[in-house]
């Protein structure tokens, strides 16, 4: 059973957790419990988790816990911590999901450890984001703290649309073995990572599209504009597909760059807001 910490000062969510009582059948151990940053240190250093759950009245106490927690605990997963018993075992799902798939469903495929195995369901996340498949901006900021995302939603970000030449299907497959899935993994080998305080994350999705999603990275100050974003990483993209033209044989181009006032335009529910206006 999966191991979890609570990290509150809420009153409302201290109940709510206290009002579940099956909390093997959920799949966990019933919870250490703190109340403070002090007091996380102390359960952490005595006591393995799973996952974490902040829910504290300071923001500035909340943004220590969390800064604390990408230095030593960088791929412990941080999950949303309900008001009610319905909302605690609705989180308590989206944890137990992704863990299972992480211990579980990836046992048997060639990731060699956990960063890598929580990278990969973090990527697909974002595709669905890209994709319009989250409806709201709260399913955002949720899911990023829950998958260790470093990147900041609030801030401006370009996605950008690489196209390449058209190819046949068996040829995409003969060059590249599982075809979009070993050509996605050769873009993210020459594109993505960090890069000027902004993390980049190269995608290919069903539709054929090829998208690069650029953003700034939490906590790290970033005074571009968007034309100076725009500028630095078309720059950047027209390295990285000179090297892979060079090293891989392909042929890429940029195609258009959108600039996003925030990753959570991305959300369905925005988008149709748009739309209606």
């Amino acid at each position: 059973m999966y191991k979890l910490l609570l990290v509150s000062d809420s009153e409302e969510v201290l109940s709510a957790f206290d009002q579940i009582r099956n909390w093997e059948l959920q799949g966990f151990k019933k919870p250490h419990i703190r109340h403070d940053y002090d007091g996380m240190l102390d359960s952490l250093g005595k006591h393995h988790a799973d996952g974490i759950a902040i829910a504290v009245a300071s923001s500035d106490e909340e943004e220590r816990m969390l800064q604390y927690l990408q230095k030593e605990y960088p791929y412990t997963s941080i999950f949303q911590a309900g008001k009610d018993p319905d909302q605690v075992l609705e989180y308590l799902n989206e944890l137990k999901t992704l863990l299972n798939r992480i211990y579980a469903d990836f046992a048997n495929e060639r990731l060699p450890g956990l960063p890598e195995r929580l990278q990969s369901c973090r990527h697909e996340f974002f595709r669905n984001l890209i994709n319009g498949k989250v409806k709201t901006s709260e399913e955002v900021y949720r899911n990023m703290r829950l998958l260790r995302s470093r990147m900041d939603a609030d801030r401006p970000s370009l996605l950008t649309e690489l196209s390449m030449p058209a190819i046949e299907e068996d040829q995409l497959e003969g060059r590249w073995h599982d075809s979009e899935e070993r050509l996605e993994m050769a873009l993210r080998n020459s594109f993505g990572g960090d890069f000027n305080g902004m993390h980049i994350l190269p995608t290919i999705h069903p539709d054929g599209r090829i998208l690069v999603l650029a953003c700034p990275l939490h906590g790290v100050e970033q005074s571009l504009t968007p034309d100076e974003m725009t500028a630095m990483l078309a720059t950047y993209y027209a390295k990285c597909i000179t090297h892979l033209e060079h090293f891989q044989g392909i042929s890429l181009h940029i195609a258009g760059i959108r600039v996003l006032p925030a990753l959570t335009v991305l959300c369905r529910d925005e988008e149709e807001k748009e739309a209606e206006t």
